[in-house]
């Protein structure tokens, strides 16, 4: 009898920690998605992870585990890729350090979306950025704010194509053709090797 009230408690004290968890998910407006990542030790995790569109959620992965409901964190050095809600992120080195970039194109010349997060006086924010990579592992980011020319920018990393480079500086192609601008690179660089 004493073991049957002892399981009983233990299963007690077990829903209250995850009721209160749930609780204080709720508090701190987690969201979760779900999706699986590809660990670089090649594990595999599914089910939700936490992802509030946040800078801590682009610097570190962090998945509930479905049984346990126990949470785990992963660094960007640590995973090679995860997708939540069929849209695929890979982990980079940039400048400030790592963090993981959403796969928008994955030809040789590779394009990224990447979310920038800063800190002024007068407050904070965040804004959407393209990074293109080329195969030499060179990238280049570029943001959409009217303060930076996306044309000098784009215009310069892509000189070794001329042609290209001579459509980015006329206008032919704008900050609204990255794809166009990323599909003509790399055919190309396909052609080159013929």
């Amino acid at each position: 009898m004493k073991r049957q009230q002892f399981v009983f408690v233990i299963i007690c004290l077990l829903s209250s920690i995850n009721i209160h968890g749930q609780k204080l998910d709720e508090l701190l407006n987690v969201k979760y998605k779900i999706g699986f990542a590809i660990l670089n030790n090649n594990d595999t995790l599914t089910g939700r992870f936490e992802f509030n569109d946040c800078e801590q959620n682009y610097r570190l992965l962090v998945y509930s585990n479905p049984v346990t409901l126990k949470k785990s964190a992963y660094k960007p050095q640590e995973v090679k890729y995860f997708s939540l809600d069929t849209i695929f992120y890979i982990p980079k080195e940039l400048k400030e350090g790592w963090e993981f970039v959403q796969l928008i194109s994955n030809d040789t010349l590779k394009v990224y979306l990447r979310k920038r997060f800063f800190t002024t006086n007068t407050g904070s924010g965040s804004e959407n950025q393209i990074m293109y990579e080329k195969p030499s592992g060179e990238y280049l980011l570029v943001s959409f704010n009217n303060f930076y020319s996306f044309k000098t920018r784009v215009g310069a990393f892509f000189s070794d194509y001329p042609e290209l480079s001579k459509k980015i500086y006329n206008n032919t192609y704008t900050k609204d053709d990255v794809l166009k601008i990323a599909l003509e690179y790399n055919n190309w660089l396909k052609g080159k090797k013929k």
